[in-house]
């Protein structure tokens, strides 16, 4: 009897296919990259340091070439300084509780209340005992601006206290603010 090709084809595929899988596999896996979300225009700063691990930076990022000036000097002769941008460090003493807009700095012998320019960042209000260097440039006392009484936050609520950021920090503080007063363009906490 003779057997019909395709009765001997079928089993040699078979044989074909199954040793065809047989054996070890090799398998390229290439995994996904991880992307970082991106940072918004205004938390963009350079790599830290070994000098700055840990740092959080916000603002404008100060640069090496700043002008530093002690808060002491500052307020030896602040005319001197009006309207001038330098850098500057000192310890965080208190922060604004509602948004972070502000914070009070102080060195050895200096201090100094700082607002966050346009508010376009804010510092966490967790800020206090942490060492700060700031960007930032000297205003005339006259110029409060947010931080005037009638500026944006309640101190208390009850009738006929002040009201506005200068009265959260002077509450905080358990004292007048600082006379000298700075507009931040960058914050570095350590």
């Amino acid at each position: 009897m003779r057997r019909s090709g395709t009765s001997f084809v079928a089993p040699l595929l078979l044989l074909v296919l199954s040793a065809c899988n047989s054996g070890p596999k090799e398998t390229e896996v290439h995994p996904e990259p991880k992307l970082a979300p991106a940072p918004s225009p205004s938390a963009v700063t350079p790599a830290p340091t070994k000098a700055d691990e840990g740092a959080l930076r916000l603002g404008t990022p100060i640069e090496a070439s700043a002008q530093k000036v002690a808060l002491s000097d500052v307020a030896k002769n602040p005319s001197a300084f009006v309207g001038k941008k330098f850098a500057t460090t000192g310890t965080v003493t208190a922060v604004c509780q509602h948004m972070g807009c502000w914070m009070e700095i102080k060195d050895d012998s200096g201090e100094a209340h700082i607002r966050m320019a346009g508010h376009a960042f804010f510092v966490p209000k967790t800020a206090s005992g942490r060492k700060a260097r700031v960007l930032a440039t000297l205003v005339k006392s006259e110029e409060q601006g947010a931080c005037a009484d009638e500026g944006m936050h309640a101190a208390g609520g009850g009738a006929g206290e002040k009201k506005g950021c200068r009265a959260e920090a002077e509450a905080q503080l358990g004292h007048p603010l600082a006379k000298l007063e700075l507009v931040a363009d960058g914050v570095e906490l350590m």
